[in-house]
């Protein structure tokens, strides 16, 4: 050997024995990423679809009865003046008047007691005496009329009433010596045109009796009232109502039946108290046939962050990602979510190696992706969609590990991540259908009745404490008002 060759042999054999010795080369790469502010955008206030409860009104026909006969009595009609037609005639209640009601209609039957007074004027010859003298008599008669009622935009009653009567087993005669005569014909036209009197009469007391308006006011100024539903979750009923509409009147079972619509904003929230100011202002009454009890509340279930970086934990930490057949890999450490404006920021400590030949390249530290958070149906969870990275963060992946920048890693996260919400939404519902089920007194006045038939979902916030889930809860509600 030349002196050339023994002097290079030492480092040919230590090169030699290095690559038996040690599998390859490698570096780590520090990710020094910088986290995005955990700012949310100012969410929209939530505005649920509008709802109608429903509030049956039902009035006692007995009730009415009663009322009437009380308010009505003594003389409804006088006329003491016999020169214009020679009969004076008095009318008076005699009994009391019975009130029944069918369909759309009341009908009441008036019992009266007439005293008329004749006057008979006889000028027998030019020369003879006139012959001068009145007779009285007495009789009964039923006078029978029928009310149409109804209500006006101003929360009044409106009724129509038009009748007719009908003479006992006699008709009422005068006698004056040998002389019958009958007075039907003088009395009927005085009392037909006496009618249109008695007609006005009952409905004006109708009108008078029946304060309707004061009934709705109350419901409407009583349902505003925010109802407490669940001690544990501090859940709040909160109705606001924006018109009223009322079915037509109808007869049933000895009471005359209608139902007001209230149309409203109804929610259910579970941040305290709902601090609200009541609208006391009625607005104009709308008549609508095809009210529905359908209703739709808006549920709001709220995903702490610190909850939902748990869900997100628990589905990719640990998990180890391979890319290139295995040449590359990366493993989550942890993780954790941040909202970021209408966003979500998913933050993971990762660590990662690559290879190329004999060198290994790692990576330690953390990778920030970007996602737009949606409800998915299907699920009852929480997902997010065009996962990608954030701008710093893809920065320091293309200048220390741009292999990851190459791969589908964005993509295989945005599959994982999942929030599932179906066991506070299915909390929300029990609570409200609990609440519902007691058919307690939610107020001094109002008595709440209904069933919640299914969930659908409406929207996401993203507000500084959490996600707020909102889904309209669908079904029925009433409300009783039976103490005014």
């Amino acid at each position: 050997m030349t002196p050339k060759i023994l002097r290079t042999l030492p480092v040919l054999l230590l090169t030699v024995a290095s690559a038996f010795i040690i599998p390859g080369c490698s570096s780590t790469d520090k990710l020094n990423t910088a986290a995005p502010a955990a700012i949310a955008s100012a969410a929209p206030a939530y505005r649920p679809q509008l709802s109608s409860i429903t509030v049956p009104v039902s009035i006692s026909v007995a009730a009415m009865e009663a009322k009437l006969n009380q308010e009505i009595a003594g003389t409804l009609y006088k006329d003491t003046n016999l020169s214009d037609d020679n009969i004076a005639v008095t009318v008076t209640k005699n009994g009391n008047l019975s009130m029944r009601a069918e369909k759309d209609k009341v009908y009441f039957s008036v019992p009266l007691r007439i005293y008329a007074k004749g006057r008979w004027k006889w000028d027998p010859c030019k020369l003879c005496p006139s012959i001068d003298k009145t007779e009285d008599t007495t009789f009964d008669m039923i006078i029978k009329t029928e009310s149409r009622v109804g209500l006006t935009e101003d929360y009044k009653i409106s009724t129509s009433t038009s009748g007719d009567f009908e003479w006992g087993n006699t008709k009422p005669v005068l006698e004056l010596g040998p002389l019958k005569i009958g007075l039907a014909r003088f009395v009927e036209p005085a009392m037909r045109q006496q009618m249109a009197t008695l007609s006005k009469q009952l409905d004006k007391e109708l009108q008078s009796r029946l304060d309707v308006k004061k009934y709705i006011a109350d419901a409407w100024q009583q349902l505003q009232e925010p109802v407490k539903l669940d001690d544990n979750l501090n859940a709040w009923l909160t109705v606001v109502p924006q018109e009223v509409r009322m079915a037509p009147l109808l007869a049933q079972n000895g009471n005359l039946n209608t139902r007001l619509g209230i149309t409203s904003y109804i929610t259910v929230t579970t941040d305290g108290k709902p601090q609200v100011q009541v609208n006391k202002k009625l607005p104009k009454l709308i008549l609508d046939s095809r009210m529905s009890d359908d209703i739709q509340i808006g549920l709001t279930a709220n995903i702490p962050y610190a909850h939902a970086s748990k869900m997100v934990q628990e589905q990719v930490a640990k998990q180890t990602y391979k890319f290139d057949g295995g040449k590359s890999e990366i493993t989550v450490n942890e993780a954790a979510i941040t909202p970021s404006g209408n966003q979500l920021v998913l933050m993971l400590d990762v660590n990662g190696k690559t290879k190329a030949g004999i060198f290994t390249k790692k990576i330690v530290g953390k990778v920030y992706l970007r996602g737009t958070p949606y409800y998915d149906a299907e699920t009852a969870s929480i997902k997010v969609r065009d996962v990608a990275y954030d701008l710093d963060t893809k920065d320091r992946i293309l200048s220390t590990a741009s292999w990851l920048a190459q791969n589908k890693f964005e993509q295989m996260i945005q599959q994982q991540v999942s929030i599932p919400v179906r066991h506070e939404l299915e909390n929300a519902r029990k609570m409200l259908q609990s609440s519902l089920d007691k058919q307690g007194r939610v107020h001094e006045s109002v008595l709440l009745r209904g069933s919640i038939k299914d969930i659908t979902p409406d929207n996401l916030y993203l507000t500084q404490d959490g996600i707020k889930a909102v889904v309209n809860a669908k079904g029925t509600l009433t409300a009783t008002i039976d103490k005014l």
